[in-house]
C-alpha cells in the first residue's frame, strides 16, 4: 500500500464522527441510495478528486457533483458557475474577489490554474463546515477525471448522480442546453459510463434533451419551493420546469415530474412529507430528497419511505442508515491522485 493510500484511509478512520445517533431501528434490511453530495463538503473541499476518492474509501452509493462547461468544450466539476471567492485562490495564491469570470469564458488550461483546497477562512460560507480539511493544491477536476477515478477504485456498483449547472435565466453562462447535453453525453459514450450515472437538474430544458437523446440514462428533477429562490412553484409557472409546471398537473409537484417523464423527483428535504413521498411512489418515481446533514431529519426521511438521501456528511448518514437496518455499501479505498512508481 502506498504512502498516500495510507494516508488516505488515515484521513477517513480520523474523521470527527457524531455524537451517537439515537434512532429506532428499523424490523428489516432495506437500501437506500447513500450520496456524498459534491463528494461530501462538511468533510473534503466540495466536487475534488480528493472528496471523491474519500467517498469512495468511506463507503456510498452514488458521488454526487456538478457540472459546467469550459470555453473549450470541456466538461467541468464545480457547483457555481463562476469561480467562487470563498474555494478559489488564483495562481498567485489569493482567494478571487468578485465579479468573477464564468467557466464557460475559461478554457480547460486557464480553469486548472486555480486552487480549490480551502475554504476562505472567516468566510460565511466557510463558517458552516467547520471540520472540513484543507487539502491545498486541489485543482478542479474534469467529469473524465472523476470517471477514471470510479475505475481506479474498482467499484463495480458505485454510480454518479451529475448535476447540469445551468440558469435559464443567465444564458451567457452556460452554452444551449442542447450543447451542454451533447458534451456531457460525448464523454461518457467514450468512457462507456452511460450505465452507471443519472442527470439531474433545477433546469428541466436539459433533461428534455437527456432524455431524446439518451433515453436509457435515468433523468432526476430537482425541486425547490423556498420562496427565497423557487424553481418551481404550486401556483405559478417558472422559467425552470420547461413548461412542466405543476400549476397545470393539479399543483402537484410529483404529477410534473412524472408527466416531464421523470424517473427520479429529488426535491429539497423541507419541501416533503410522508404523503408527498407516496404520491411519487405511486406514480413510480424514486424520491431522493437534498440535502440532509441532521440525524434526525435523516432518521425521519428513511421512516417516510425515501430511496435515497443526499448528503454532506455521508459518515453521519452512513451511521443512521446503520441504525435504520440498511445494508451498507463497501468501502473502496483509492487515491485521489495515481501514486508514482
Amino acid at each position: 500500500m502506498s504512502l498516500s493510500r495510507r494516508f488516505a484511509l488515515a484521513a477517513v478512520m480520523a474523521l470527527p464522527l457524531a455524537l451517537p445517533v439515537v434512532v429506532p431501528a428499523a424490523a428489516s434490511a432495506r437500501d437506500l441510495d447513500i450520496e456524498a453530495h459534491r463528494g461530501g463538503r462538511a468533510l473534503w473541499p466540495e466536487n475534488t478528486l480528493q472528496s471523491f476518492a474519500h467517498a469512495l474509501s468511506l463507503g456510498v452509493t452514488t458521488l454526487e457533483m456538478d457540472m459546467n462547461i469550459a470555453k473549450d468544450g470541456t466538461v467541468i466539476i464545480s457547483h457555481e458557475r463562476h469561480l467562487n471567492p470563498d474555494l478559489a485562490k488564483g495562481p498567485d495564491g489569493a482567494y478571487v474577489t468578485a465579479p468573477t469570470p464564468s467557466f464557460f469564458s475559461l478554457t480547460l488550461e486557464e480553469i486548472k490554474k486555480y486552487d480549490v483546497g480551502q475554504l476562505r477562512p472567516g468566510s460565511a460560507y466557510g463558517s458552516h463546515f467547520p471540520d472540513q480539511r484543507p487539502i491545498p493544491g486541489t485543482s478542479i477536476p474534469t467529469l473524465k477525471e472523476v470517471i477514471d477515478l470510479v475505475k481506479r477504485s474498482g467499484n463495480k456498483t458505485v454510480r454518479m448522480n451529475i448535476e447540469t449547472k445551468i440558469d435559464p435565466t443567465h444564458p451567457e453562462d452556460s452554452p444551449t442546453p442542447e450543447v451542454f447535453v451533447d458534451r456531457v453525453l460525448d464523454v461518457l459514450k467514450a468512457e462507456k459510463f452511460e450505465d452507471r450515472v443519472l442527470v439531474q437538474s433545477f433546469d428541466w430544458r436539459t433533461l428534455q434533451v437527456v432524455q431524446k437523446k439518451a433515453p436509457h440514462i435515468p433523468t432526476v428533477y430537482l425541486t425547490e419551493q423556498d420562496p427565497r429562490e423557487p424553481s418551481v412553484s404550486l401556483t405559478a409557472k417558472l422559467p425552470w420546469t420547461a413548461g412542466f409546471d405543476p400549476v397545470d398537473h393539479g399543483g402537484s409537484v410529483p404529477r410534473a415530474v412524472k408527466a416531464a417523464g421523470g424517473k427520479v423527483w429529488s426535491p429539497l428535504y423541507t419541501d416533503i412529507d410522508a404523503a408527498l413521498v407516496a404520491e411519487a411512489h405511486g406514480l413510480g418515481l424514486t424520491v431522493i430528497p437534498w440535502t440532509v446533514n441532521k440525524p434526525d431529519d435523516m432518521a425521519r426521511l428513511i421512516d417516510m419511505g425515501v430511496d435515497g438521501i443526499i448528503s454532506d456528511q455521508p459518515v453521519l448518514l452512513r451511521q443512521v442508515a446503520a441504525t435504520k437496518g440498511v445494508t451498507l455499501p463497501k468501502a473502496t479505498p483509492v487515491e485521489a491522485v495515481p501514486a508514482k512508481r
